[in-house]
């Protein structure tokens, strides 16, 4: 999108924005979260965020057109979100750290997986098991709406178009070709290249996993590229198990 055309539509700029920042944040980054699990559902996690030149480049000549900021666009967006997420009362502990110009890292803790995750609204979710020695999650089109509710950027209207639901059984090279016309030519390499690495470390010696790769015995590693997650042409799924 040029910024000619941006300046056309100057009252049309928080609609544009926000779904640029979602798609910076789940399309243009890669992401390590190392994710540790203890004893009676309680875990903390640590994620890193890169996100591509090219990204950051788009959101600050978006900045232009919003109210001045001391705040980049991306930093005001990992602060608001650790800021908010830090209000749920099943989270013990947030907080966020800029590493680099185009680096971040966003930590919390949490006391019960299940607790928390009913405090966002999904008590009959389907998206995580957690039992006393095995971890899994499912991910496909019929549950997605439960991630919806644990994400609620997703369901923003001018994203949704942008994910599964608005474009189920499309394919790699159309959907890439479609990026292609939101955020030039940069858009499909960076977003083919997205990356989700789960670093999940367990309070025992793993036994058992799918989908997964052992890092040690009681690591293992769930990773996916991010266009897997945006199509969702395929279930995404991996279990661990560990005594």
């Amino acid at each position: 999108m040029s910024t000619t055309s941006l300046m056309l539509y100057p009252y049309n700029m928080k609609k544009i924005i926000l779904p640029l920042i979602i798609i910076a944040l789940l399309s243009s980054c890669t992401v390590t979260e190392e994710l540790t699990l203890g004893e009676g559902g309680s875990g903390e996690s640590v994620m890193t965020i890169h996100a591509e030149d090219f990204f950051i480049d788009v959101l600050n000549d978006l900045s232009e057109f919003l109210p001045e900021n001391d705040e980049t666009i991306m930093d005001s967006t990992v602060r608001g979100f650790a800021e908010e997420f830090g209000k749920n009362g099943e989270i013990t502990s947030s907080s966020w750290e800029k590493l680099g110009e185009n680096d971040y890292t966003f930590s919390f803790a949490y006391s019960d997986l299940d607790a928390l995750l009913q405090s966002v609204g999904a008590e009959n979710q389907t998206l995580f098991r957690e039992t006393e020695n095995t971890l899994s999650f499912h991910l496909d089109m019929e549950n997605y709406q439960e991630l919806k509710q644990l994400i609620p950027l997703l369901s923003d209207p001018n994203f949704e178009v942008y994910g599964p639901e608005y474009n189920q059984g499309m394919s790699e090279a159309d959907y890439l070709d479609m990026i292609y016309f939101l955020l030039g030519e940069d858009g499909p390499e960076a977003i083919a290249n997205g990356l989700v690495t789960v670093n999940i470390t367990v309070p025992g010696t793993i036994t058992e996993t799918e989908n997964c790769a052992l890092l040690d015995e009681d690591t293992a590693s769930y990773s996916f590229p991010i266009i897997d997650f945006l199509l969702l042409n395929q279930p995404m799924e991996f279990s661990i198990s560990w005594n």
